[in-house]
C-alpha cells in the first residue's frame, strides 16, 4: 500500500525534559476526513433550514448567524487549502511552542 511518493502529515509533540513522539498521518486520510466533514456540515445545514426561529431574541440572533454562514463552505475551503499545501513537500504547516510543549506539523 505504501509507496515512496506517499505524502504524510508528520505530527511531532515534544515536552521539555521528556521524550517526544511523532506520528505520521497520510494525506489521503486527511483528505477523506475533510470530505466526510463537509458532507456532514451540509446535512446539518439542510436540517437547520427546517428549524423555525425561536421567540427569544438572543436565541433568534444566534440561529440567524448560524444559518447565514455556510459551514460546509468553510470546511470545503479548508479542504482545498490542505490539498493545495500537500503539493509542497518539506513545508512546516504548524510550529508552535507553548510553555514546555512544542508541536510541529510538517508535510513529508
Amino acid at each position: 500500500m505504501w509507496s515512496k511518493s506517499a505524502r504524510l502529515l508528520m505530527v511531532r509533540v515534544k515536552v521539555k525534559r521528556r521524550m517526544g513522539f511523532a506520528f505520521p498521518v497520510p494525506i489521503w486520510v486527511v483528505d477523506e476526513f475533510f470530505e466526510a466533514l463537509a458532507d456532514l456540515a451540509w446535512v446539518g445545514e439542510m436540517a437547520l433550514r427546517r428549524v423555525p426561529l425561536p421567540r427569544e431574541e438572543k436565541a433568534r440572533n444566534h440561529l440567524r448567524w448560524v444559518k447565514a454562514i455556510s459551514p460546509s463552505g468553510i470546511v470545503a475551503g479548508s479542504h482545498s487549502i490542505i490539498k493545495d499545501l500537500s503539493k509542497y513537500k518539506g513545508l512546516d504547516v504548524v510550529d508552535v511552542e507553548a510553555g514546555d510543549v512544542r508541536v510541529k506539523i510538517s508535510l513529508k
